[in-house]
């Protein structure tokens, strides 16, 4: 099986399908994951309106592309993988995280990038609850266990904890170095 076939049957297990959650965005608007958003990026893989591109990155990375970016060498509408180990749930998950940003392009939306970042966060999370990967596989204080936290609370329907790790989430990607060129910003989807 190839890695785009991989994808989609990622895409399209119990995991991803289970995932389904909402919140209220940094700006009042609620931001919205479901289904439906990974059979959306499922289906754009198979009619090849979406790409991938593997081995751009030495490490275990993974990208979603919405935008040409000539001078760093990336299409627009193209997943870009690194060197993952293509069987682990941390690699499904990864998918999952990623395909949130390829969805919201794909409908075109328009949100800030933190909101967009935190609902990638939290969808891994939930593929990696879903599919049994505890919480603490994730290393301590990173987003992803931060999102976790998140997850946990929407699961047990604890308003309080959704609030307050939600708002640790942003607080942890405003700060992280990676996110600085671009998490005050607004993400605009163009399909």
């Amino acid at each position: 099986m190839g890695v785009k076939e991989q994808m989609i049957s990622i895409l399209r297990s119990g995991e991803a399908h289970r995932i389904s959650f909402s919140f209220s965005g940094s700006t009042g608007a609620t931001v919205s994951v479901n289904a439906r958003s990974f059979a959306r990026v499922a289906d754009a893989l198979a009619d090849g309106s979406v790409r991938v591109i593997e081995g751009r990155f030495p490490n275990d990375i993974a990208m979603y592309s919405s935008a040409a970016d000539t001078p760093n060498g990336f299409e627009a509408n193209t997943f870009y993988l690194g060197n993952n180990p293509r069987y682990s749930r941390f690699f499904n998950a990864l998918i999952c995280h990623e395909s949130v940003h390829a969805s919201f392009d794909l409908t075109r939306s328009t949100l800030p990038w933190i909101d967009n970042e935190a609902a990638a966060y939290i969808a891994q999370a939930y593929y990696a609850r879903n599919s049994g990967l505890p919480r603490t596989s994730f290393e301590y204080g990173s987003h992803s266990i931060i999102a976790y936290s998140v997850v946990e609370g929407m699961r047990a329907n604890n308003t309080s904890d959704i609030s307050f790790f939600l708002g640790e989430l942003r607080n942890s990607l405003n700060a992280d170095p990676m996110y600085h060129s671009y998490i005050a910003g607004q993400f605009i989807g163009d399909g």
